[in-house]
């Protein structure tokens, strides 16, 4: 039988830090620092959550690239840095399915993000008067290999 750890390391993380809390209110006299090894567990799970929150804002900042800017000298970088996220984040989904229900507060962090990191790349001109304060596109469609956002650049 698979361990949930070996299934899905978010979900046992998160399960495993309320165990080792639950210890501590029923009154353990277990010899353990359970409150720092209960934070250490579910700081593993933390990670999880930002390495899957950074490759958002990579594969969002480069999409809104591939849709806004106007000049396209780097459109083959940001397509090629779109399949890698792509591929990374349907590889950290597959070892912590439980992570599927961070992606709709996921995106938005990572949308400031991105949105802060174009706006910082002051050589990039657009075709749009300022980007969106809200992600432009639709998670499932951020994710599909075959799906590209239309260039607005002429």
């Amino acid at each position: 039988m698979t361990s949930l750890y070996e299934t899905d390391g978010y979900a046992w993380s998160e399960e495993q830090s309320a165990k080792l809390r639950a210890l501590l209110t029923e009154g353990s006299n277990l010899d353990l620092d359970i409150e720092n090894i209960a934070e250490e567990v579910e700081s593993l799970g933390r990670s999880y959550r930002a390495q899957l929150v950074s490759r958002l804002t990579q594969l969002d900042e480069h999409l809104m690239k591939l849709a806004f800017a106007l000049h396209w000298d780097s459109r083959r970088q940001w397509a090629q840095s779109v399949t890698g996220q792509r591929y990374s984040i349907h590889k950290l989904l597959r070892k912590n399915p439980s992570l599927r229900r961070e992606l709709p507060e996921a995106l938005v962090e990572a949308h400031e993000d991105a949105v802060r990191i174009f706006t910082d790349e002051k050589m990039i001109q657009l075709s749009i008067e300022s980007l969106p304060g809200l992600c432009p596109f639709v998670i499932n469609e951020m994710l599909d290999d075959t799906w590209w956002p239309e260039g607005r650049a002429e």
